[in-house]
């Protein structure tokens, strides 16, 4: 799990370190299924001093081996999505009582693991299609339409239009 050392940078206010790293993360679970990271997932990140708070902004690369929803084929997806997040010494209060906007973190090393992960599964798609062009399955025979062509008979007619069919 990534921890960065922010020791040095909670002396020096206004400093900024960048960070650059290759770690591997465990699956994630999305909707009962695995998905597997298929190699280390790159950051490039900037960590600034700002005050009483340590701010990280940057990049994650991510090669994600997910199934196609059409074809059911494997497939590495790679994803690039923009973190930024700012950590606060948990002794550090904010006035009003209000849910913070902040990341508590207590020491010299900020974990920023379940931020990452947060920030993967809030820039999934809704569905992971292989290619633009993917035909997917027969939804008679279940053959892959992509490799060969079946020869199932289907009717392509819309049911709500089957009483126009009978007058013609």
């Amino acid at each position: 799990m990534p921890l960065l050392e922010v020791g040095k940078l909670k002396m020096s206010r206004g400093e900024r370190v960048d960070f650059y790293c290759l770690e591997k993360l465990p699956p994630l679970s999305v909707e009962g299924e695995d998905i597997k990271f298929a190699q280390e997932v790159e950051y490039r990140l900037s960590l600034t001093n700002a005050d009483d708070a340590i701010v990280i902004d940057g990049m994650i690369n991510v090669d994600l081996l997910v199934q196609c929803n059409r074809c059911l084929d494997s497939f590495v997806y790679p994803m690039e999505a923009h973190f930024q997040e700012t950590y606060c010494d948990s002794n550090f209060s904010q006035p009003g009582g209000k849910q913070p906007d902040w990341v508590p973190f207590s020491g010299d090393q900020i974990d920023i693991a379940p931020e990452v992960t947060q920030t993967i599964l809030v820039n999934l798609p809704m569905r992971f299609i292989c290619r633009a062009d993917c035909r997917g399955l027969c939804s008679v025979c279940g053959a892959d339409l992509n490799n060969n062509q079946c020869q199932c008979t289907r009717d392509e007619l819309d049911p709500r239009l089957a009483k126009l069919k009978d007058l013609l």
